[in-house]
């Protein structure tokens, strides 16, 4: 007879299986796996927690489509795609950051999402909005004034730009260059620090030189910013003698700072200067 080696009990059967007379495994209760009742409580928790997931999106996505355009305006709706940003949405569409965000109710202007529906903000067709004064009664210019902000296109900007710059004797490409580098030639734009329109002027910039020429021009309204610029303009170039990389310097951070601490915005300046030379 032959040496018949001795099978090694399989001790994981033995504790969790037995088979029956058919031959069919069963498994007990003690047997570590996942009892039918239990999977079941799994399955039902699971199925709750989705309905409630569902619950809190469409909540969210109701809020997220409520928007208030403004009184006389209508939303023209656009989906926010992969890569986009509400910058460059705003800029798309003629409009502000901070305008988008308000009319959208949106807290955080770097927080939007794909999918995302956003109201851009029109005028209806046969409605005139009433269009608020940018100034005080007392001469003061209001901050982030948005419905006191007059509309224009590229080209009445251009064309006001070329007469205001013969007017006050300055080379006509400095204006278009500075003002495409402070608004994009756009009148309907805040910066978030509060700069206005085509030339960007801030509002305590605009009250300085109404109190110098005695004039109360609003620079919420087109025709009215640009001679603001041009007037500030006129005078850097008085007191810089032409100095032209002086007096683009100090149109973007000030006179003052040009005298006593020299240029150091060189950036802004060699942007200027080749967009000068692009207009000419």
């Amino acid at each position: 007879m032959g040496f018949i080696p001795m099978q090694k009990p399989d001790s994981t059967r033995s504790r969790r299986q037995t088979i029956d007379q058919r031959g069919t495994r069963k498994t007990y209760r003690g047997s570590g796996l996942p009892s039918h009742s239990y999977k079941q409580t799994v399955l039902l928790i699971l199925t709750a927690l989705m309905a409630l997931g569902s619950i809190v999106v469409s909540h969210n996505q109701q809020a997220a489509f409520a928007a208030n355009p403004g009184s006389g305006c209508g939303c023209a709706w656009y989906v926010v795609q992969r890569g986009d940003t509400l910058s460059g949405i705003a800029w798309s569409n003629n409009a502000t950051t901070w305008q988008l965000a308000r009319v959208n109710n949106i807290r955080n202007v770097n927080s939007i999402f794909i999918g995302q529906r956003l109201c851009i903000p029109y005028l209806m067709q046969g409605v005139r909005a009433r269009q608020a004064s940018g100034l005080l009664a007392n001469g003061t210019v209001r901050w982030y004034a948005y419905n006191a902000l007059q509309g224009s296109t590229r080209g009445q900007v251009v064309s006001m730009l070329r007469q205001v710059a013969a007017r006050y004797r300055l080379p006509a490409n400095l204006l278009l260059a500075i003002a495409w580098q402070e608004s994009g030639w756009y009148q309907h734009v805040i910066a978030w620090d509060g700069g206005i329109g085509v030339m960007q002027l801030m509002p305590y910039t605009a009250m300085g030189i109404n109190a110098g020429t005695g004039r109360r021009r609003d620079p919420y309204r087109l025709w009215d910013n640009i001679n603001l610029g041009a007037t500030y303009l006129s005078w850097l170039w008085r007191d810089f003698h032409g100095n032209l990389v002086k007096v683009i310097s100090a149109y973007n951070e000030g006179g003052w700072a040009v005298i006593h601490r020299g240029i150091f915005n060189w950036r802004y300046v060699r942007n200027v200067l080749y967009l000068m030379r692009r207009f000419r």
